[in-house]
């Protein structure tokens, strides 16, 4: 069984300004469950950005602040 994915890198996270078509803030992350590593990009639905992986979705949640985040996946 593998295990929970974890953020490895941040590779780019932008913080929607005036005229962006993104609500809230998104990005690519490098993410790995010790198997597999993998780019993935964030996506929004309603209220919620989330990651694709391995077929799974996982909630990305920032528990630091807007300009220095500390991201967490939260399995759906």
């Amino acid at each position: 069984m593998a295990n929970t994915p974890v953020i490895k890198k941040i590779r780019s996270w932008t913080i929607p300004m005036f005229g962006n078509t993104h609500m809230f803030p998104y990005g690519v992350l490098v993410v790995s469950d010790g198997e597999t590593t993998k780019e993935c990009r964030t996506r929004e639905e309603g209220p919620m950005t989330f990651i694709s992986f391995k077929r799974k979705r996982y909630e990305v949640v920032n528990t630091g602040h807007l300009y220095q985040p500390a991201l967490a996946l939260r399995p759906i």
